[in-house]
């Protein structure tokens, strides 16, 4: 039974693709590739006076109109994106901002499908549209996002020189006092009168506090800032921790290195040291592990931190759950300092961190960041 003419489809009139296109919000055209490497606009919509500030017959008089418009900073990537699509014959996608002739600066999208005319040159039909509103929204977002990660790495490098400082000054006032006490205990312990032991046993009773002071001084000042981070590098730091590590939990620590020393900006010992004490602190924690292995490779140009147990492991709500605090600190001090990390973990089957961090560019980065803290006396 043959169909009526109701059950046909019909292409739009005329008049209402006009009306389609006058609603745009932005501008439709072809574009065509000429043999000298410019370009053309056969056909521009009334939306180009709203969009550009110029009349569309004079886009399509004066194709180059277009290109002055285009921000100096976007135009490579303009005629890259046009290189690319004229070559491939791929769809081509283009955003980057246009100066309007009173200076307005808008940003735009530019969406065409290529086809290839007789002359085997390829000739576009798409849209540009208006996007200044959404983009401006997401750079904004995007600042917030940096300001956030910036005032998240200065409260980072501010709590370390405020542990360096309370650690100098119990290891060098405290511990002083402590030690000077203990010198003249030992002299009034001599000089008693032996005919009264009390005296002497109070006497020696007070001197083993005062020695117990002395080491809970020693370790509160090293958990704050461990010395031999200082003076003997990540690589003895990270062997003296993970065999304190063992002697605490039980768990056997198997440690890989490159090398024996390696030589590491402050920033990037302190940082990848926290790190490494916040991992053994989730193995003692949640991993109920055996055995971990430690891998420290630093290559040309970067630094690969590897921490693996054979624990429980965990899934994809335990990762994601509100106060995972340990595994955003991680990921803090690896992005403070430009790098990445990658989380392996499987029920039952152990968990792997992998920290990759560079250290060309990041180093001089974080010299002058760790300078600038130490010239803020308000911290």
């Amino acid at each position: 039974m043959p169909k009526s003419s109701r059950d046909l489809p019909t292409s739009p009139s005329p008049d209402k693709l006009q009306g389609f296109i006058a609603s745009l919000p932005g501008m439709a055209c072809q574009i065509e590739l000429l043999e000298n490497g410019s370009i053309t606009f056969p056909y521009v919509s009334e939306g180009c006076s709203t969009l550009l500030g110029i009349a569309s017959g004079d886009l399509q008089k004066d194709s180059s109109y277009f290109l002055k418009l285009i921000h100096p900073e976007d135009i490579s990537s303009f005629l890259d994106t046009l290189k690319q699509s004229a070559h491939t014959l791929c769809f081509w996608n283009w955003e980057g901002r246009l100066t309007l002739p009173d200076n307005t600066i808008k940003w735009v999208s530019l969406g065409a499908t290529p086809q290839k005319t007789p002359s085997g040159l390829p000739h576009w039909e798409g849209i540009v549209l208006d996007i200044t509103q959404s983009k401006l929204g997401e750079l904004e977002i995007k600042y917030a996002q940096q300001q956030l990660q910036e005032l998240s790495s200065h409260i980072q490098d501010a709590k370390e020189q405020e542990r360096l400082r309370i650690a100098r000054e119990i290891h060098d006032e405290i511990g002083s006092l402590l030690t000077a006490i203990k010198i003249d205990l030992s002299w009034l312990t001599q000089r008693l009168p032996k005919e009264n032991p009390l005296l002497t046993d109070k006497a020696v009773t007070i001197e083993a506090l005062v020695n117990k002071a002395i080491t809970s001084a020693s370790n509160l000042a090293q958990s704050l800032r461990p010395g031999f981070l200082d003076y003997f590098g990540i690589i003895a730091a990270i062997e003296i921790e993970a065999q304190e590590f063992s002697k605490r939990s039980g768990v056997s620590c198997t440690i890989i290195k490159s090398q024996e020393v390696i030589e590491l900006p402050e920033t990037h010992s302190i940082s990848l040291f926290r790190i490494f004490q916040e991992t053994l602190n989730n193995i003692l924690k949640h991993a109920q592990a055996k055995n971990a292995q430690i891998e420290i490779v630093k290559g040309a140009d970067h630094l690969e931190l590897i921490i693996s147990d054979d624990g429980v492991g965990f899934g994809d709500n335990a990762r994601n759950k509100p106060r995972s605090f340990g595994l955003r600190g991680i990921h803090e001090r690896v992005t403070h300092l430009g790098g990445t990390v990658k989380i392996a973990s499987t029920l039952n089957k152990g968990t792997q961190i992998a920290i990759f961090v560079p250290l060309e560019a990041e180093a001089a980065t974080s010299k002058a960041a760790q300078q600038a803290l130490f010239d803020d006396t308000s911290i």
